[in-house]
């Protein structure tokens, strides 16, 4: 009897854990740790201990400099971040992965619809707001955008061309 209860258990919780497979392979990508170089920041509080190597930093980043109230030039430190994101959208592609951010109402919903077909089409969804999204994230999430589809799109093109 205990033999069938724990079989029993162990086949309920299996279930259950396989559920959310695609939700929290969206997830995963977005906190993954890239191998990335070491950043060059300048010497503020504000930027001690950051890697920049995952996208969910390097968007939240961005968005504290819009909310910095000194007078100072992040135009170096904007770049480099820009330059991480194709970095990391660029290694996802070339992994097979096209990871899109997406916004806008409902956008949660909407990328985990997406997200099932994720063994079809190989794009994957990550939703960074709903209804309004902050400056910072909007920025980041259109330069991972923007990446992954010229990727996608000349990798498409290549395809069609082989074809022919």
């Amino acid at each position: 009897m205990k033999q069938i209860i724990l079989v029993f258990t162990i086949l309920i919780s299996n279930w259950t854990f396989s559920q959310n497979d695609t939700i929290s392979l969206a997830l995963k990508v977005y906190n993954r740790r890239f191998e990335l170089s070491e950043p060059v920041l300048p010497d503020y509080p504000m930027f001690k201990g950051l890697e920049l190597n995952a996208i969910w930093e390097c968007l939240i980043t961005l968005e504290i400099m819009y909310h910095v109230k000194e007078d100072i030039d992040f135009t170096a430190v904007r770049t480099q971040i820009f330059d991480r994101l194709k970095q990391i959208a660029t290694i996802l592609a070339n992994e097979g992965t096209f990871f899109y951010l997406s916004s806008g109402y409902d956008c949660y919903n909407s990328s985990t619809e997406k997200n099932k077909n994720y063994l079809i089409t190989k794009e994957l969804y990550q939703c960074v707001g709903d209804c309004r999204t902050s400056l910072g994230y909007s920025e980041g999430k259109d330069i991972v955008n923007k990446t992954t589809r010229e990727i996608q799109n000349k990798l498409a093109y290549q395809r069609t061309k082989k074809e022919k």
